[in-house]
């Protein structure tokens, strides 16, 4: 189903503002004319702890002042010591529970959705019972957030990120062993070229299971500075009728310097992509 795309899906993240006060990131994103915020829950910005919810109250606050909708909580679980497949059942459980404050937050935040990654096993073994481990803690978290009418997003990785969820079989058995409607795919468009897919070949693998898109340029620097071609993302994103959130991501840390600039170009970039295809 052919549709026009709007500009109204666009969000933006916040994890490249790591070196700036998170007030300053939403005054940024309002002059830009955004009005989508993907929030990046970590330090300094926002850490899930036993006293988050102050602070969850604070940013949706100071989100509602701006006319800023917070559409999806991603907590940092990369770099922290987490893992929802870890053997070690300590690591696991922690995770578990950090993910399901996530929701909490979420509900807070007023966002109807969290982001997971899927961890990882070790490399050196079978990646068997870590996958076991994985739809476990999926499971019991999806539950949880079923509850909440909160959606969890799982984000297929590079493998230097994950050796358990990579590609679209993957994103398409790990839907199908945990078997919960709270569970959907988000897509980056860097990690899916990396691997030589297409949006297309996500979307008639696992048609209904898209919740997201991380639409990304490649090595996740702002659009215009990679080789991706925005271009064929939105005509395949409009062919297949997707009317979801697509955010921006800027994960390249040289663009954490001057991340005003970063974020203009990104945004100035997909404004003219979008004005190009759909007028």
């Amino acid at each position: 189903m052919m549709r026009k795309l709007e500009l109204e899906q666009i969000a933006v993240m916040s994890i490249h503002y790591q070196f700036y006060p998170l007030r300053h990131f939403f005054d940024t994103v309002r002059e830009l004319g955004i009005k989508n915020v993907d929030l990046w829950a970590g330090y300094p910005h926002f850490l899930i702890g036993e006293d988050w919810f102050e602070t969850a109250n604070e940013i949706r606050r100071m989100a509602d002042e701006r006319g800023i909708k917070i559409v999806c909580c991603t907590p940092e679980q990369v770099r922290y010591p987490l893992n929802l497949a870890s053997e070690q059942e300590k690591i696991r459980r922690r995770t578990v529970e950090y993910l399901k404050r996530s929701v909490d937050a979420a509900v807070v935040l007023g966002a109807d959705r969290i982001q997971a990654v899927p961890g990882y096993g070790w490399y050196d073994t079978d990646k068997e019972p870590a996958w076991r481990r994985l739809v476990h803690s999926l499971q019991e978290l999806c539950r949880y957030a079923a509850e909440k009418n909160i959606t969890v997003l799982l984000e297929p990785l590079q493998i230097i990120e994950s050796n358990l969820v990579n590609d679209r079989f993957d994103a398409q058995r790990i839907i199908r062993d945990v078997g919960n409607s709270a569970l959907k795919i988000v897509v980056d468009t860097t990690h899916m070229s990396l691997r030589g897919e297409t949006l297309q070949e996500y979307f008639d693998l696992l048609p209904g299971e898209i919740g997201y898109i991380h639409l990304n340029e490649s090595d996740q620097v702002p659009w215009g500075e990679g080789n991706l071609d925005l271009g064929t993302f939105l005509e395949t994103l409009a062919q297949y009728g997707y009317d979801g959130i697509c955010t921006l991501e800027i994960c390249s840390l040289p663009h954490y310097v001057d991340a005003d600039q970063s974020l203009s170009d990104s945004v100035s970039y997909v404004k003219a992509g979008f004005v190009e295809k759909f007028g």
